[in-house]
């Protein structure tokens, strides 16, 4: 296993509000990082469920199985 970094999330903000502007400035900020952590934790979460699927469909060959490939051109009526 890798070595873990520290990783942190930055957002603007007052580390001591004195007045309303400042605690609502404080509020916004906290709740713009928070949204940043959650879409954070849903790529994360979608890249599992993706690499879950990908696992799972994988489907070994035969020896005699005949292999279809997909392919985006029409084909031709004749």
């Amino acid at each position: 296993m890798r070595k873990v970094e520290s990783l942190s999330l930055k957002y603007v903000g007052y580390k001591e509000p004195m007045n309303e502007d400042e605690v609502e400035l404080e509020l916004l900020g906290l709740e713009t990082i928070i949204a940043a952590a959650r879409q954070r934790i849903a790529v994360l979460k979608q890249s599992v469920k993706l690499t879950e699927i990908m696992r799972d469909s994988v489907v070994e060959d035969e020896p005699n199985a005949q292999t279809v490939q997909k392919t985006n051109e029409p084909t031709e009526a004749k």
